[in-house]
Formats: structure tokens, C-alpha cells, sequence
């Protein structure tokens, strides 16, 4: 290479504005993720000499490839290169399939098919451990390819990375991708699984009818939903109600954390949803095992003879929330002394963030339960169970520990499943087959391999349970606001190596189609005119989001069955409670994938079945209370 290389700078938004630029090639690094990289002098260069009004993020080749690893680096830095930059905003012109999406799906196929390893050494002089790459998609050109290109630079750039699985849900985050999972060795890396620590979902049963929830009777219970903001009872009441129970612990917890308080500042949280993507949603059992019905769902909820735990026509309340503020003061901490990413497993900072990691995981499990106390409160007033959960003005005395242990007791009853999605799992790898279960009892725990790694998930759920290590009956896989939620059953088999393919995890949900800022100036353009329909349950309908029912009718000879598909809307007739103008645009249906596309490929991949699905009622986001 010669002693300078003579490249072209061009603003990606006005193509009009070029400049050229001389970077010594001996002291710049290829490597685009470090400091001195050529990717780091070219944005520093871009901003000043094409004038730009903020610091640049992104860099393309003409056609459309993102330079995202240091491969890409390697193949296009040369003289007489261009690099158009860009602020964050997509490419533009047009786009080579040949040298776009088409060059990286056939990359990503190739190593799918033979698990290619690689191997990268890092400054510290460690030789990285060998990465396999698995992308649960059929059509990985159908993935955007900013997370592709996160995903991939991730998986071969980090120290200790194993495996590393995209979940068809794979869209773009900051600086990683959401919706993937890396398994680790010998190090962990916090920025992974980032701020909301703990953020998951969890299954509640109520009482309800679908008679009381359908409809115009819909609207009316969103109307009960009220009290669901703000601190919930005393300080002294939240810290009874994040006390440790043995219920709630894994063989990995620290005996001595007796509470997961984490302090009057981020206690008063406890008990809300959050903004973003958070959510509460009621909702019905539309298709589960219909020899169970809703009446009978109580007594059959613990009989291991009907494989799905949810039945036809129950009501159930979903919710998703984390941490609150208290995970992302701890990514904070962390990262504060230069931005450090990466720690080795015996490093006193690495155990000392782990410690605070499980208290943020069961806080936030706390918090779902606490949320869903409140809301049971509103739907199932008069049963003293939730009395707690009515947040009095007057409510200043500390309540008796017994009453809030019984109220925690009774919510736990309701309880069907609970899954963080962003965490950080100490597991031994690789997956083992399990033993066979004994007759009429819960699936085994399943034995583990010899080598201690990091399961890091980002926006992925676990097949089983971490405390128990059972493998999880059923998962939520909602969509966006007022779409169905699928009933995903994990699988461990032969072929997907008892996990091993899908790194022990599925998607979490439909992922993001578009960013927060497209999704808000594409809905408020299609629906201005029409804003408060998004909110009502006779709103407006998306036309691609259909599931697919098998129907059985008999022949004309009439002498055999056969199946047909049926379609059946999906989607509308949910009451959504959101008085924060801009999630309204944000979390419409539009911004997110097709959830029946997504679970479609992990049943075609082979790492879950579908059991059924659910139909949102009633969406609660905020209230301005």
C-alpha cells in the first residue's frame, strides 16, 4: 500500500459537495473499531471539510454497502476510493443488488451451511476464539442490512464471542443489533444487552370474560384503567415487596442480597411501565387448545396432559416493561471510565456489574408483578387480593409486610410465564440432550456442557427458565400495538442441537420495520385527519397482517376431511390508552415487522411450534395522571 491513500469524501444527503482527502496508510487502521481507524479520521475529516451540521455516523460505497467490518474495509479502501457519508440517514441512490444485500446473503449462506469459523486477533495480543454465525431467516436479504452488518461486525470484533445468533426479528440498534444473541468466553460485554436491563414479558390470567372485554365493552374497561401512574405506595412498602423469596432465585444468586431495592431514587419507578416500546395489553385466546375452555382454565392450568397451559376464549393481561432507569444508571457506571466495553469474567468490574445485572433483572420482575397488581386492581375490582394495587392518595402509613407477601403470593398464582429479554446469562456450553422426563411431570432440566460462557441476549427470549433451567412451555411473540401476540412453544431437538442453533433463545417479538423517526413522519402523514381513530377499536386496519387458520370441511364425495387454509383478521378491534402524541406514531403497526413472518420462520427453522395466538382487546401505553 502506498505511503498516503488518495481518497473522495461526498455528503450522502447533497452529493453536490465532495472533497478530496490524503490518509497516511501506515498509521490508519483498517479496524473499525478503533480510535485511530480510517472509519474514525474519515468522520472526523467529513464533518469540517463538507460542512456538515452534525457528526457523521454512517459511511456507504457507491451502491448502497455500509462499511461496517473490517473486511468491507479491507475490499473498498484504495486510492481513488469515494465514501459517501452520511448523518444517520439512509443511502441515497441507487442501489447494486450485486454488490448490496445479494453479496452479504450469500456470504451469510455460505457460512450458515458450513458454520464457518474465523479468527481474529485483538491489541491485547489474545487470539479471539472461533465464531460460528447463525441468521434465522430464510431470505437474509431480506434483513436490514445495517443490523446484518452489526451483527456481524459484533460477532467477529468482540474478544470471546462463540456463537452469535440474528433471530428473525434483527433490526438496527445504536451500535449493536436488537433482536441477536452472542455467547461468550472469558468475557462479557455490558453494551450488549444495554440500558434496560431486565426489560421482558410476563403472562397474567384474569377473570374476565371475552363477553366483558369485546367490542364496545372494550372501551369501557380501558375507562377503569385508571391510578396506574406514579410512585406506588411507601418507600417502606416497595422495599417489602422487592424482599428476596426463595421462589424467585436461581442456584447462581448471591445468598446475601436479601432485597432488590435499589434505593428510594429508582424504588419509586417500581409499579409503572415506562415509555418506549413498554406496554399492558389485554387480551383473549383466540386459537389454543380447544378441548379446554375458559371455565375450566383454572382447574387444568398445572395438568401436564393438554401441552399448551393457555386456553380458547380466557382473557390474559401481557406485560412488557424493565428496569425502569435503574439498568441504564448501572451501562453508565460501567462505561464511564473511557467507555470501556468489554471485561474479562475475573475482573472485579466484571462481577461487580454482574451483581448489580441480577438485581436489575429481579427488580424488573418485581416491577411486571406490581404492574400487573395494579391492573388487576382495575379489572377485578372487589376481590381483596389487589386491594394494594389501589394506589390511595391517602396511603402514606406502611402497610403490614404479611399483606403485601399475600398479595405477591396471589399474583404469583396468576402468573403463566415471565422472560427477560434483554439479560446476561451465566450457562455452560455447548447444550446437551436431556434426559427423558418421568411420566406426567414437568420437562427436565437440561444437562450442560463443560464450558462456562455468557448467553448476552439483546431483544431475544430464553427457551427455558432461568431459574429452574425447565424448558419454557409457551412465549409471548407479540407484534406492535393492537396486533395478535403468537403462543411460540420452544423446541430442543436433535436437529437444532438441543439449542445450540438458536443459542438457547428465540425472537421476542415482531422487531422494527422502521426507525422512531421515519415510523412518526410516515403514520402522522398517512393518518392525519384520522389521529384519534389510532386509539379507538374500530380504528384503522393494516392489510398485510393476516394469520392463517387451518379449517377442516369434507369433500364433495364427502368420503374424507381435508384442510384449507383460512384467513382471519389479525389485528383491530383493540382500545389503546396512549396520551404521548409521539408513541402514537412511534408503536404504530406500520413501524414493526409482520409477527406471523416472524414467527414463521423459527417454526421453519426448526427451534419453536405455534400453539396459538391471542387478539389485543385493550393497549395500555401512559396517561398523563
Amino acid at each position: 500500500m502506498p505511503s498516503n491513500t488518495r481518497i473522495t469524501l461526498i455528503s450522502n444527503a447533497n452529493q453536490s459537495r465532495r472533497a478530496p482527502l490524503l490518509l497516511p496508510s501506515s498509521s490508519a487502521s483498517l479496524d473499525p473499531q478503533e480510535k485511530t481507524s480510517c472509519r474514525a479520521r474519515i468522520i472526523e475529516a467529513a464533518q469540517s471539510k463538507l460542512r456538515l451540521k452534525k457528526k457523521p455516523t454512517r459511511i456507504f460505497v457507491p451502491g448502497g454497502l455500509e462499511l461496517a467490518s473490517r473486511q468491507d474495509w479491507e475490499r473498498h479502501f484504495k486510492n481513488d476510493a469515494e465514501f459517501l457519508v452520511s448523518m444517520g440517514e439512509e443511502y441515497v441512490g441507487p442501489s447494486e443488488e450485486k454488490n448490496g444485500n445479494k453479496n452479504l446473503e450469500d456470504k451469510f449462506q455460505r457460512q450458515l451451511a458450513v458454520e464457518t469459523t474465523t479468527t481474529v486477533t485483538h491489541d491485547d495480543g489474545d487470539e479471539k476464539s472461533a465464531c460460528s454465525m447463525e441468521v434465522l431467516a430464510d431470505d437474509v436479504a431480506e434483513l436490514d442490512q445495517t443490523a446484518l452488518n452489526q451483527f456481524e461486525t459484533t460477532a467477529r470484533s468482540l474478544p470471546g464471542i462463540i456463537h452469535a445468533v440474528a433471530q428473525p426479528d434483527l433490526h438496527p440498534g445504536t451500535k449493536f443489533p436488537i433482536g441477536a444473541v452472542f455467547v461468550s468466553q472469558g468475557w462479557i460485554h455490558p453494551p450488549l444487552i444495554g440500558g434496560d436491563i431486565g426489560c421482558g414479558m410476563a403472562w397474567y390470567r384474569c377473570r374476565l370474560t371475552r363477553a366483558q372485554v369485546q367490542g364496545d365493552k372494550g372501551r369501557k374497561v380501558a375507562e377503569k384503567l385508571r391510578g396506574l401512574e406514579g410512585p406506588w405506595r411507601t418507600q417502606e412498602d416497595r422495599e417489602v415487596w422487592l424482599s428476596a423469596d426463595d421462589y424467585d432465585k436461581d442456584d447462581d444468586d448471591d445468598d446475601t442480597m436479601t432485597t432488590y431495592s435499589t434505593g428510594a431514587k429508582w424504588d419509586a419507578a417500581l409499579g409503572t411501565i415506562g415509555a418506549g416500546n413498554h406496554f399492558a395489553e389485554l387480551q383473549v385466546v383466540e386459537e389454543a387448545d380447544a378441548s379446554v375452555k375458559a371455565d375450566d382454565a383454572a382447574t387444568a392450568q398445572a395438568s401436564s396432559s393438554s401441552p399448551c397451559p393457555l386456553y380458547q376464549d380466557e382473557t390474559l393481561l401481557l406485560v412488557h416493561s424493565g428496569s425502569r432507569g435503574f439498568g441504564s444508571d448501572i451501562l453508565k457506571t460501567v462505561t464511564a471510565d473511557g467507555g470501556q466495553t468489554s471485561m474479562r469474567t475475573d475482573d472485579p468490574k466484571a462481577k461487580a456489574y454482574m451483581q448489580q445485572h441480577d438485581r436489575a433483572c429481579k427488580w424488573a420482575s418485581r416491577n411486571r408483578d406490581l404492574i400487573a397488581l395494579r391492573f388487576l386492581a382495575c379489572l377485578e375490582p372487589g376481590d381483596e387480593a389487589w386491594d394494594l394495587g389501589v394506589n390511595h392518595a391517602l396511603a402514606t402509613a406502611t402497610t403490614p409486610p404479611a399483606r403485601i407477601h399475600a398479595a405477591r403470593d396471589s399474583v404469583q398464582k396468576r402468573k403463566v410465564v415471565d422472560i427477560w429479554h434483554n439479560s446476561m446469562e451465566k450457562t455452560a456450553w455447548p447444550p446437551q440432550p436431556p434426559p427423558s422426563p418421568p411420566k406426567d411431570s414437568a420437562p427436565a432440566p437440561t444437562p450442560i456442557g463443560n464450558n462456562v460462557t455468557y448467553i448476552h441476549r439483546k431483544g431475544a427470549a430464553p427457551v427455558y427458565d432461568p431459574r429452574t433451567h425447565q424448558t419454557l412451555r409457551v412465549l409471548p411473540l407479540p407484534g406492535s400495538r393492537a396486533t395478535l401476540t403468537l403462543i411460540i412453544h420452544p423446541l430442543l431437538t436433535r436437529e437444532n442441537r438441543w439449542g445450540m442453533h438458536n443459542a438457547l433463545s428465540l425472537a421476542h417479538g415482531a422487531g422494527r420495520a422502521m426507525s422512531r423517526a421515519k415510523a412518526a413522519d410516515y403514520v402522522r402523514k398517512k393518518y392525519r385527519g384520522q389521529e384519534d381513530k389510532l386509539l379507538r377499536g374500530d380504528g384503522p386496519k393494516r392489510d398485510n397482517n393476516m394469520t392463517k387458520k387451518k379449517k377442516k370441511k369434507k369433500s364433495a364425495a364427502g368420503a374424507k376431511e381435508e384442510e384449507e387454509e383460512e384467513e382471519e383478521e389479525g389485528e383491530g378491534g383493540t382500545w389503546v390508552i396512549c396520551e404521548d402524541k409521539s408513541l402514537v406514531w412511534e408503536e404504530a403497526p406500520e413501524a414493526y415487522k409482520d409477527v406471523w413472518a416472524v414467527g414463521g420462520e423459527l417454526v421453519a427453522k426448526g427451534v419453536a411450534e405455534r400453539w396459538g395466538w391471542c387478539r389485543a382487546m385493550v393497549s395500555y401505553k401512559v396517561r398523563n395522571e
